[in-house]
């Protein structure tokens, strides 16, 4: 028998519920996170095998003619988009295990903006992330001037072949 606050129970305590989260995100936190993403998506450290992966993918977008691409994001898993593997992406999805979200989606848009002062055509790519805990949504809009990938006029990141 155990006392509880002067009451007798019988049997072992109620265990806490199994569906409570641990690590519940404000808003706040959640658009922020949002952000990083999108920030990471539009640095130049995101690679598809050591080119700029928001230019191949423009390159893709072109080529193809198809203006956006879906995506998810899940934890601690490499980031795939449009089947091109973001070159070491579960350093930065590992990272996002411990918060425990419901989903992470975004979209890349890419329209024609005219021409660089070289001649290069010239893309914007609109990044948007999404990311959703407990019904609550957190969301982020990037937008990155980029070109279609050109493997004649750029150069791959050190270590690939």
């Amino acid at each position: 028998m155990i006392r509880f606050w002067g009451f007798k129970l019988t049997g072992a305590p109620p265990l806490l519920s199994l569906d409570v989260r641990p690590s519940t995100m404000k808003r706040r936190e959640m658009n922020a996170l949002a952000h990083s993403l999108c920030a990471y998506l539009c640095s130049r450290n995101n690679d598809i095998k050591g080119y700029w992966g928001i230019g191949v993918l423009c390159a893709y977008s072109k080529r193809e003619r198809k203006p956006k691409f879906s995506f998810k994001i899940y934890p601690g898993e490499l980031l795939r988009i449009y089947s091109c593997e973001i070159t070491n992406s579960n350093v930065v999805t590992d990272k996002l295990v411990k918060f425990d979200l419901d989903t992470i989606e975004g979209r890349l848009s890419y329209f024609e903006d005219g021409r660089y002062p070289h001649g290069a055509e010239k893309y914007t790519c609109g990044i948007t992330i999404a990311i959703t805990q407990d019904g609550r949504t957190g969301l982020s809009l990037s937008h990155v001037e980029c070109w279609p990938h050109d493997e004649s006029r750029e150069r791959r990141r050190a270590g690939f072949g």
